[in-house]
């Protein structure tokens, strides 16, 4: 009897370790669930990189890492987080011509660049969810922005050394990354 539930235990531990295995698979693939209100699935992360699991710095605010354990490779940050600001906003679609000004000042802000130093293009995912995409004028940092349901999700790109830029490259593998972003809504 006592080697029965000795088997029972050790199988149950086996399955315990396959299932962490398996979730921690999941995560590479990209899958974020919002705060209970949708899931963000990244279906296609740029070649050689991971996405971390993601980290909740505070009540309605979420930090993941996506990067590659290569030399020289550019890290990569999404911040997903709520804003009362956008509550009722679906996507930057039904943002004011205000609203989007306003993002694009706090990028200058936050970041301290001067007028003139960075640009802006518009982009969807494959989704059809607008996009701002930014760029610095000398390729030190890059950005792409976007409104789901009341959320800000961006993702910051930093290159790794001060020689090093944000290449075309890396803004052509991110936009693939991007357009297979799937947004779904969390069903109750």
């Amino acid at each position: 009897m006592k080697k029965i539930i000795a088997l029972a235990l050790s199988l149950m531990l086996l399955l315990g370790c396959v299932s962490a295995l398996a979730e921690e698979e999941s995560d590479q693939r990209g899958s974020v669930t919002m705060l209970g209100a949708f899931t963000i699935e990244f279906n296609l992360i740029p070649d050689g990189y991971t996405l971390s699991r993601p980290t909740k710095n505070s009540e309605m605010e979420y930090e993941a890492m996506i990067q590659s354990p290569e030399a020289g490779k550019p890290n990569m940050i999404l911040y997903m987080a709520f804003n009362d600001a956008w509550d009722g906003v679906e996507t930057l679609a039904d943002a004011t011509e205000q609203d989007i000004e306003e993002v694009k000042q706090s990028f200058y802000d936050v970041l301290e660049f001067d007028d003139g130093d960075l640009s802006f293009e518009e982009g969807k995912t494959g989704e059809g969810t607008p996009l701002m995409i930014v760029k610095s004028v000398d390729g030190d940092f890059g950005a792409v922005y976007t409104v789901y349901k009341g959320h800000e999700i961006e993702i910051d790109i930093y290159p790794e050394g001060e020689e090093d830029k944000v290449t075309d490259e890396l803004f052509a593998a991110l936009n693939t990354f991007l357009t297979n972003v799937k947004f779904t809504p969390v069903e109750e």
